[in-house]
């Protein structure tokens, strides 16, 4: 009787456990911008246009993810935001907005004031799809991740390193 309280434990321990991480190690590491599709015109393809995402778990169910974009050597746009993850749905927090990753313009803009937002978490199969409250939704199916951004712009991107963070594998 005792063991098998005492397995019955371990097995839900086992199982809470794998659930805090159930999506991270799809999302986790360093992507590297391939490809940008305008809503009209040309894909633009690198190296004319460059971009790195780094996705760092600092908890199970947190993670720290950087974005930047240049496409010229005059400008560069970035957003750092922290993610927190919650089966189906997610919260997300920018504090760091340096013009507008979605688009080409060169206006200036530098914001830190704090933006908070909310998503939906769906998977099937290998695929992950994270679709954020501003349209804007990022789909990961193993080694490639697509961002659609809720203007049309399209960005394909690969993984180029795994980023463990806290996450044991």
């Amino acid at each position: 009787m005792l063991r098998t309280s005492i397995t019955l434990v371990f097995c839900a321990l086992l199982i809470g456990c794998g659930d805090d991480t159930k999506y991270q190690a799809e999302l986790r590491g360093t992507w590297l911008l391939e490809s940008r599709k305008p809503s009209q015109g040309e894909i633009i393809q690198s190296p004319q246009i460059s971009g790195l995402i780094e996705w760092f778990p600092t908890t199970p169910t947190q993670a720290k993810v950087h974005l930047s974009v240049t496409d010229d050597r005059q400008s560069i746009r970035i957003i750092d935001r922290l993610y927190d993850l919650q089966g189906t749905s997610f919260t997300y927090q920018s504090k760091l907005r340096i013009g507008s990753v979605a688009t080409d313009s060169t206006d200036v803009v530098y914001d830190t004031t704090t933006q908070n937002g909310t998503g939906q978490i769906s998977s099937d199969d290998a695929r992950v799809t994270l679709t954020h409250d501003n349209g804007t939704q990022y789909e990961f199916i193993g080694a490639q991740l697509t961002v659609t951004y809720s203007n049309g712009v399209v960005d394909t991107w690969t993984l180029n390193k795994d980023q463990k963070g806290v996450l044991a594998k």
